[in-house]
């Protein structure tokens, strides 16, 4: 039965309940007035009976009348009532009487009122009924549409619920496909690591990104398949096994990129690498690769080499990739199960964790931490969205170094959540300083201090006494870091959007995995890495990945930026690719001041 009938009929019995219980409580009231008239009667007979009016001391017959010799007893005043100046028997009027007309009406007044209210009701009864019949038509055409089985007599309830599932099932379809289109251009399906493309890009961000590491390796690696006749797929096994014991090694790295460059190469690149801990990591890898299980059937053990090559900003990519196959052939020549790689003797000392520590203990004293601001411009409202902050430590050795410098030192000091303290603070009173409206300021935040409790408590309490203004600031946070501890940083992150703080996603590209922090979190913008724009114009692969990073974000209300933007032609394809707005050297450098709207010359 469909649901206006459903409706409608109950209605109906609505109406005919409330004339059925108007009708019981008349009649029910009759019929208590007769027989209280019957019972008082008969009160009368019994009394008559007991006390006849001759033997009665206050009464006198003179001539066949009865005569009142003084008033009555209280057990006649109900039965004897004085006709002029005789008595007379019978009840008094009071009781006599049973319900009039207007005890009626009162009686009736709330049902004649319930009455009214459903005669008033009933046109929006009616379009009540109009409107369902709409609806069961509108979900008669969405089950035909969904091919789902659709019988009158099914409740409307689960007809609904089956809707809802078949749409589930077609949105977790959806977010599958709009991910599968992400990275198809930049993932090797074997693997499901990146591809040749994939690496590329993001090593030539790295030789040009001046806010990233200055130096780091690269490692070639390379496996080989002693058996003659050994099948496609015990090659691929062996492939992916190597891919696990890789990505387990290079955890400690959380910006190392892994792809598979042809068949059986692979290729890792760990930004930050110094000399001594390559070639340590290049000799560790080959032992735990060359011992591996899935190599326990092998004859011949000459089956990993690896080729690395330190690398320094400014290097051009084909340069490095030529120097690292050089390696790779001369680690084949050493023997089996080797690694070797070029080390520079001219590039620059690394400094120690000690200096390192006194250095950053120092600047945290003496306020040498430095705030620079990068406008984020939206070509849509033609303006500034807000403003990155960027932070330089002037070192005692004159230098301006960039955070992706210090910041991995600082974490190995457990200086990270200081350093975030102080920059926070410093932008909360800058903020109050230069009351310029609509300058939101995002600064970087360490996942690792939003996880210390210690940072947390202090953080709440800045929140609550002013000192920081939530309101007025976004806090963003590195896309890999927030996948690694998301369990642990879902709650938090939610807080934090109670408190005011807009969320951010930075670095957003150089993952390949899924991203469920678009359903599951309030994110008001995503970042796209600059590795990713690079080139955009002409990268097929990198503008399937932005088309589908952006469909994921339809209806969710988040605006997707472009960051390290750079030249007229990136822009433009960005544009016209959708997204809202970018930052970068080609808008501004990063201004020592905030700055207002209307202010930003294009």
């Amino acid at each position: 039965m469909r649901l206006s009938q459903i409706v409608q009929k109950k209605r109906h019995w609505q109406q005919l309940l409330s004339v059925l219980v108007l009708l019981l409580v008349n009649i029910s009231f009759f019929t208590i007035g007769q027989l209280q008239l019957q019972q008082r009667q008969q009160q009368l007979q019994q009394w008559l009976s007991l006390q006849p009016l001759a033997e009665q001391s206050w009464l006198v017959s003179e001539q066949n009348q009865l005569q009142l010799l003084s008033s009555p007893p209280e057990t006649a005043a109900e039965f004897v009532t004085l006709d002029g100046s005789n008595p007379a028997l019978h009840l008094s009027s009071d009781l006599v009487n049973t319900w009039s007309v207007l005890d009626y009406l009162l009686l009736n007044l709330p049902f004649l009122i319930w009455l009214c209210w459903l005669w008033w009701i009933r046109p929006y009864q009616q379009q009540f009924s109009q409107e369902l019949q709409q609806l069961e038509q509108q979900t008669l055409q969405l089950m035909t549409h969904l091919d789902l089985p659709f019988h009158q007599d099914t409740n409307p309830a689960t007809q609904l619920q089956r809707v809802v599932l078949k749409l589930q099932n077609w949105q977790k379809r959806d977010s599958e496909i709009r991910q599968l289109v992400r990275v198809q251009g930049l993932v090797d399906h074997e693997l499901a690591i990146g591809n040749r493309v994939f690496f590329e890009s993001r090593l030539n961000h790295y030789l040009t990104e001046s806010g990233e590491a200055e130096r780091g390796a690269v490692f070639l690696i390379q496996l080989s398949h002693p058996e003659t006749n050994l099948s496609n797929l015990v090659k691929l096994q062996r492939l992916k096994g190597c891919v696990e014991l890789i990505t387990e090694l290079a955890a400690v790295w959380p910006e190392a990129v892994m792809a598979r460059l042809a068949d059986n190469d692979l290729a890792l690149l760990l930004p930050g690498l110094t000399g001594k801990e390559a070639e340590q990591f290049g000799d560790r890898m080959a032992q735990v690769l060359s011992q591996a299980n899935f190599f326990a059937e092998c004859q011949d053990f000459d089956l990993i080499h690896i080729g690395f090559v330190l690398y320094q900003q400014g290097q051009s990519s084909y340069q490095l990739m030529a120097e690292a196959d050089m390696a790779l052939k001369t680690a084949q020549l050493q023997g089996p199960n080797a690694a070797f790689g070029f080390n520079d003797p001219q590039k620059p000392k690394i400094k120690g964790s000690v200096w390192w520590r006194t250095e950053l203990h120092n600047a945290l004293k003496q306020n040498r931490f430095l705030l620079g601001f990068q406008p984020v411009f939206s070509w849509q409202d033609d303006d500034v969205l807000q403003h990155e902050v960027l932070v330089r430590l002037a070192s005692s050795d004159g230098d301006k170094l960039a955070a992706a410098l210090f910041l991995p030192m600082a974490a190995n000091c457990g200086l990270v959540s200081a350093i975030d303290q102080y920059v926070l603070l410093k932008v909360a009173k800058l903020g109050e300083t230069e009351a310029l409206e609509h300058c939101r300021c995002s600064v970087n935040l360490s996942t690792q201090s939003v996880l210390d409790e210690a940072w947390w408590h202090w953080l709440q309490q800045q929140v609550n006494n002013g000192s920081i203004v939530a309101a007025d600031l976004a806090l963003e946070f590195h896309e890999h870091h927030l996948m690694k501890h998301y369990k642990s940083l879902k709650p938090k992150l939610l807080q934090l959007q109670q408190w005011g703080f807009e969320l951010i996603v930075d670095h957003v590209g150089l993952s390949l995995d899924a991203t469920p922090y678009t359903d599951e979190l309030p994110i008001r913008m995503l970042k796209i890495h600059p590795a990713v724009v690079r080139g955009i114009d002409h990268q097929l692969e990198q503008q399937l990945f932005i088309r589908g990073l952006l469909a994921s974000c339809v209806g969710k209300d988040i605006k997707v930026i472009a960051t390290g933007v750079e030249q007229e032609q990136e822009w433009q394809c960005l544009k016209k690719l959708g997204v809202v707005g970018a930052q970068g050297y080609y808008f501004s450098q990063p201004l020592a001041r905030l700055i207002a709207q209307n202010q930003l010359s294009k």
